[in-house]
């Protein structure tokens, strides 16, 4: 059986983290960065890894206060979670929209 290095990203997440130096992530220090991409990008392996690594209690601070996210991942997570639509930043209108024209 091969052991897991849970220092150091697997290798089948690669793909996702095209825009930054793969080697120098780390899955403790990075863990918003992380959670953020993955929740956004992923294939099934990264998904289930993603909820298996970070507690959700984790997982739900990034949902709930990303602004990166797009809104249909949040709407994802939010119904996964079973959250309001007011719980979930990315779902909320953009900050300079609130109260119309200036």
């Amino acid at each position: 059986m091969r052991e897991v290095d849970d220092r150091v990203l697997p290798e089948f997440t690669r793909p996702f983290f095209w825009d930054v130096d793969f080697a120098s992530l780390d899955p403790e220090t990075d863990d918003y960065f992380i959670i953020e991409r993955l929740l956004e990008h992923s294939d099934d392996r990264s998904f289930f890894w993603l909820l298996h690594r970070y507690p959700e209690r984790r997982l739900l601070e990034v949902i709930k206060h990303s602004r990166s996210l797009s809104r249909k991942t949040g709407h994802f997570w939010r119904s996964y979670f079973n959250l309001k639509p007011g719980d979930v930043k990315c779902l909320q209108p953009p900050f300079h929209r609130v109260g119309g024209k200036f």
